[in-house]
């Protein structure tokens, strides 16, 4: 492979890692992504071609688009950052509506044609009420998803403007631009068309795309968690699979008795793919050393999880405030189901445990990487400072 080959996969690979995390670019977002697109069009539609995706462009936009297998699509842990089906309701609301702007609108008009829309007969979506607060508050936070994905440029700085109608509901409240090409690329209806009412296929001739996706957008493909012909098809062929998801990314596969993953790097100003954990927060490190203590206590099973009932894990954090208490935050000292809380909704997030309906816990096989951690306090820190102020970490 010659050096300008090689160069060229390398940029290629990046463009698609960058289209994994930020899946609908336009100029505004992120021009440099979208110009590496651009130039490697044909090696990114080759790789998601593979995945069972498409690109597609309309004009300067452009999206890789997730088409369901089969009917199913794959179910990565949510994120605390998700946002809400409300959210999610009045962003549609607002694209809908930008469907009617030509040149610019503010949000106070945006927000009085949703307000309309909504109260249209047959419209099954909950009333819009501009008069409240909180309403005008999701509004500005769906507008806001609408710039992070490029459908509205927003084109006034003035937080001050955004804040007084957001708060007060009086003036304009911002003022904005329609993408016309990323929102026709948002509201195309094939790609509604496949979302809502997918092809059936079967599950012999979707298995490798299914197998591959699943380790492209999840933390960790578990063979417990397949079905047996899954679980045999990707022993079977886990040589091959990495060598098809190392030319795609540039990633490397990590593969273990229980299952396998694949290992991203970031960096080069791209979109992030890898969770930033954890950081010097009190919710992250007293996940970490909770994980890890409950890896020694809990019960070992052959498939690589570790189970622990809800007394353990009751155990688990009493011993852990007493251990660490003096290190915690207020909340935390105040309160163990704060302790509990912080470390659940952390792990659970990241993909490394799952909560029983009991309330015990069972720690994924992936937690191993982060086993035997050092919390490093600095000699600066007090023991009444708060736990943000904390070194984490080191592993074993």
């Amino acid at each position: 492979m010659s050096a300008r080959t090689s160069a060229q996969q390398v940029a290629a690979q990046h463009a698609f890692v960058g289209l994994l995390a930020q899946p609908m670019i336009t100029p505004a977002t992120n021009r440099e992504l979208l110009r590496l697109v651009v130039r490697h069009q044909q090696p990114l539609s080759e790789a998601a071609r593979r995945l069972g995706y498409r690109i597609q462009r309309v004009g300067q936009a452009a999206r890789l688009i997730r088409v369901p297998v089969g009917g199913t699509a794959t179910v990565p842990p949510r994120p605390s950052d998700a946002p809400s089906r409300r959210l999610l309701a009045l962003m549609c609301l607002i694209a809908a509506c930008c469907e009617e702007v030509s040149g610019t609108v503010t949000l106070q008009r945006l927000s009085d044609m949703v307000r309309d829309v909504c109260a249209a007969p047959g419209v099954q979506v909950s009333h819009y009420d501009p008069d409240i607060k909180s309403e005008r508050r999701q509004l500005r936070d769906a507008a806001a998803l609408l710039a992070r994905w490029g459908v509205l440029n927003r084109r006034t700085s003035d937080e001050k403007m955004l804040e007084e109608w957001t708060e007060d509901g009086s003036g304009p409240g911002a003022g904005y631009e329609v993408d016309r090409d990323a929102l026709l690329l948002m509201t195309s209806p094939d790609v509604l068309a496949a979302a809502l009412q997918p092809e059936p296929a079967n599950a012999d001739a979707t298995r490798t795309i299914r197998l591959l996706r699943a380790l492209v957008e999840t933390p960790a493909v578990l063979y417990a968690d397949l079905d047996p012909p899954d679980a045999d098809t990707l022993r079977r062929h886990r040589s091959r699979y990495a060598s098809y998801l190392a030319q795609m990314t540039g990633g490397a596969i990590e593969a273990r008795q229980e299952g396998i993953l694949l290992v991203l790097h970031d960096g080069d100003g791209r979109p992030p793919t890898v969770a930033d954990w954890p950081r010097a927060k009190a919710a992250d490190w007293v996940a970490l050393l909770a994980a890890d203590q409950a890896g020694r206590d809990g019960v070992r099973h052959d498939d690589g999880t570790v189970h622990l009932t809800r007394v353990l894990v009751d155990e688990l954090i009493d011993d852990l405030i007493r251990s660490r208490g003096a290190y915690m935050n207020d909340r935390q000292k105040a309160d163990p189901q704060v302790v509990l809380d912080d470390a659940q909704r952390v792990l659970t997030e990241l993909g490394l445990l799952r909560v029983t309906g009991d309330g015990g816990w069972v720690l994924l096989p992936p937690v191993a990487r982060y086993r035997d951690p050092d919390v490093l306090y600095p000699e600066t820190t007090s023991r009444t400072s708060s736990a943000a102020e904390m070194t984490i970490v080191e592993f074993a």
